[in-house]
């Protein structure tokens, strides 16, 4: 890792120019991964263009430097940089559009691909801004309060407050450290987390009224008419996901989101021993241990039944070796 920690500095160091590029269906993470280094390479006169395909969801755009962030891909650029990406399928970039594989690849997934020139992927750490904060250090990187609140932003985001199982000693003295910057947290936390507006509530309803529970799963979905009688503007589910997770009895709860085109957004969330990102990769997604998603072609009952029957088979795998 060391090693390429020194490649990505000389890389920082000899371009001018770079595209910074966040996943698909961006999360807070890769907003706050996206802004922070976007903002630090600025500081040092580079140019910088920070890209999300899907565009910033409604949710977080509380936070600052937002609307500097563009949904085109540039057809030229110096250098690209991609911040909590697991694979190149997730850039929503055509493969004609990249000049060769990205330059530099920045990422906590435990299923990243390692598709990049240069890859500094930990999967250890609760969050791409926890990563990214030790690569602000090691390289002298400016860090201010503007980009420490940025980090604060997916640290609090990707863990949900601090409560997954995957925050560690370190994660609590980076968040410790980044406040001592200057960072936001309470701003952060009640803006990403505790806060939702009237259309995402009327959205949670619709799918909580058909919330199913079935051998210590719980699942419901929520469709195109769903989001048009809820009014919600967004693609995403609102974090339902993260209250189906809170259900008592529940080891595995899973959110099916119907999208346009055809196809489904499966998110998955566990406990325990369940790894619901080998769950994941089984349908071409991938994620972490206890938290992965994936988008299947079909039909939203389809594909509903077949996620519950894999899932189900994933539980009842996990509890014969238990016994």
């Amino acid at each position: 890792m060391k090693s390429e920690i020194l490649k990505a500095g000389r890389l920082i160091e000899a371009k001018d120019d770079f595209v910074i590029i966040g996943h698909i269906r961006p999360d807070g993470d890769a907003v706050g991964s996206l802004l922070a280094l976007s903002h630090s390479l600025r500081r040092l006169g580079k140019r910088v263009t920070p890209i999300l395909v899907d565009g910033v969801p409604q949710t977080l755009h509380f936070i600052a430097d937002t609307d500097e962030i563009r949904t085109a891909f540039p057809a030229d650029y110096g250098a690209l940089i991609a911040v909590d990406v697991s694979d190149l399928g997730r850039l929503g970039v055509d493969a004609a559009a990249l000049k060769g594989q990205p330059d530099l690849n920045i990422d906590h997934h435990p299923t990243n691909t390692n598709f990049a020139a240069i890859n500094i992927v930990q999967p250890t750490a609760a969050a791409t801004t926890q990563v990214l904060y030790d690569l602000l250090l090691e390289l002298d990187l400016p860090l201010d309060r503007q980009i420490a609140t940025h980090l604060m932003l997916g640290l609090v985001t990707d863990t949900i407050g601090f409560r997954t199982s995957n925050v560690s000693a370190k994660t609590l003295r980076v968040a410790a450290a980044l406040i001592e910057h200057g960072a936001e947290l309470a701003e952060v936390y009640q803006n990403s987390l505790n806060r939702r507006s009237f259309a995402a509530a009327r959205y949670w309803g619709q799918g909580l009224t058909r919330l199913e529970r079935r051998d210590g799963v719980v699942i419901t979905s929520l469709s195109l008419e769903d989001r048009h009688i809820a009014g919600y503007p967004g693609i995403d589910d609102a974090d339902l996901i993260n209250v189906l997770s809170t259900i008592e009895g529940a080891k595995i709860a899973i959110l099916l989101v119907e999208q346009e085109g055809g196809s489904v957004k499966i998110s998955w969330r566990s406990k325990d021993d369940v790894n619901v990102a080998e769950l994941a990769t089984s349908f071409g997604g991938g994620g972490h241990h206890q938290a992965a998603g994936a988008i299947i072609s079909g039909e939203l009952e389809t594909v509903k039944r077949n996620v519950l029957s894999a899932s189900l088979a994933a539980l009842n795998g996990v509890m014969e070796l238990d016994k």
